[in-house]
């Protein structure tokens, strides 16, 4: 799995500013909940949301388009200007517990069509991954933990931002990483 970092405003004006655009689920609703890790410490939600990415639409399957995408390439895009992003050990704590499910409960996880999720949760720190395709994807656990890091570590105060998200290249899901409102 590779991803990019833009760190700069001013390449963000050239990709377009809604991949950079901070995420709000609108019309959330919470499909189940539990508690993942070692500790059973890391709140797990599946959300259904009514709404994509800005500027986005759901996405319609092709042929070429496979339903796994561990490994797929996404783009990191930082939230500016600095303030109120979550405390990276925080997040640490999500990525470790998503290491631990993918060793202990299974590599993979699905999310379902259209706008649908899972978010976690612990202290300061809030992340999810939204499906913006019209067909279930399969995402691995490890890669998503990677991509948490990266974004946790590389976009809060001291690069003038307040989280992020990553955006696959092809945009059928993202994950973003932000301050948790719990």
């Amino acid at each position: 799995m590779k991803f990019s970092a833009f760190a700069f405003p001013l390449v963000l004006a050239f990709i377009g500013s809604s991949l950079a655009a901070e995420y709000t689920c609108e019309n959330k609703q919470v499909v189940s909940t539990s508690y993942i890790g070692e500790n059973n410490n890391v709140k797990a939600e599946t959300l259904s949301c009514s709404n994509t990415l800005p500027g986005f639409a759901p996405l319609a399957a092709t042929s070429d388009d496979p339903s796994n995408v561990c490994g797929a390439n996404c783009t990191t895009n930082c939230f500016y200007p600095s303030g109120g992003g979550p405390d990276p050990n925080d997040c640490q704590v999500i990525a470790d517990a998503l290491l631990y499910d993918s060793q202990n409960v299974g590599p993979l996880f699905n999310i379902t069509a259209n706008t649908s999720g899972v978010a976690m949760t612990y202290a300061s720190c809030e992340t999810f991954i939204i499906d913006q395709a019209s067909y279930n994807l399969t995402y691995c656990r490890s890669d998503w933990s990677s991509v948490l890091e990266y974004v946790a570590f590389n976009c809060q105060a001291t690069q003038n931002a307040h989280g992020g998200n990553c955006v696959a290249t092809d945009q059928r899901w993202f994950i973003q990483v932000q301050s948790s409102t719990a």
